[in-house]
């Protein structure tokens, strides 16, 4: 019993970083019909910029936030307007192409410039309290209060505020939203900045739990694609959900399967992503489009 409830407190912190770090890839996906495959290489810059606030500046992981949050969105911003506005409207083929190729450029960019050797962000977050036999790691409850927090202030945006509403509109229907008076293009932009620098922090949270490398993207990537199957376009209930799943099946596998139990938790994810695509290719949630346009995506 104490193996099972240490696996599925373990599943529950890693399903809650999962789901704050699709959140930028269901998003954009949901409103621009673009598919992000360089949604990875921007957690790994912000994982980045955090380790460098952290070695050079002794700043603590955590508090980087403040900082990640509004540069990644300058970066997200001007990468929408410089490149992804271009394609917005191309063959959803284009767009992939060209964030794949993005995708390459971030990564070895990065490794030109600090070489490929792991990278450990140090916390003072460290520790753990014990509950009788089970242990619940200090920095990883931070990081579920953490994505539970970005998703609910994402899901309060997009419901509660006039920008947000327009996004929704955007994303339901641009030729009505562009009726109605609404930029389609500054959405777009701005939408494309809040996702990239969600996902920026996303790669804060996730920088004191693991090594940070110029190539951890394309992983996170794929997890996300998995994640956006189970929960829909831009569906942040649904990412929560799809995120708890995806984190507690790898996390019970990787406990109760001996030796090969962390490799076939990955392969777990594109088994649940294939099963889901073939009975509701809408997604488990539902989401930002209406249903028609998502089975179309």
């Amino acid at each position: 019993m104490d193996q099972f409830l240490q696996a599925l407190i373990n599943g529950i912190m890693l399903g809650a970083f999962y789901g704050a770090m699709m959140l930028g890839f269901s998003v954009i996906w949901g409103v621009m019909g673009v598919i992000n495959l360089a949604h990875g290489e921007f957690i790994m810059l912000g994982a980045y910029t955090t380790w460098v606030l952290n070695k050079d500046f002794g700043w603590e992981p955590f508090y980087a936030i403040i900082l990640v949050f509004p540069l990644m969105f300058i970066v997200g911003y001007i990468v929408q307007r410089v490149l992804i506005n271009r394609v917005v409207d191309q063959p959803i083929l284009v767009s992939l192409l060209v964030t794949f190729g993005l995708s390459i450029i971030i990564a070895n960019a990065v490794k030109l410039a600090y070489s490929a050797d792991p990278r450990i962000t140090e916390t003072e977050f460290s520790g753990a309290w014990n509950v009788g036999n089970v242990t619940i790691p200090v920095t990883k409850t931070i990081i579920l209060g953490l994505a539970l927090v970005i998703m609910a202030s994402l899901w309060t945006f997009l419901n509660r505020t006039r920008t947000g509403k327009s996004i929704r509109a955007a994303a339901q229907n641009k030729q009505a939203a562009r009726i109605v008076g609404i930029d389609i293009n500054a959405i777009y932009a701005l939408t494309f900045g809040i996702c990239i620098a969600i996902t920026g922090v996303a790669g804060t949270m996730i920088s004191p739990t693991q090594a940070v490398h110029p190539f951890m993207g394309a992983p996170l990537t794929l997890r996300a694609f998995a994640i956006t199957a189970l929960a829909g376009l831009g569906s942040i209930p649904g990412a929560l959900m799809g995120g708890m799943v995806l984190g507690i099946v790898e996390s019970m596998i990787g406990i109760y399967v001996d030796r090969i139990g962390t490799n076939l938790a990955v392969v777990a994810a594109f088994v649940l992503l294939v099963v889901v695509l073939i009975t509701r290719p809408q997604g488990l949630f539902g989401g930002l489009r209406p249903v028609e346009q998502a089975e179309q995506l």
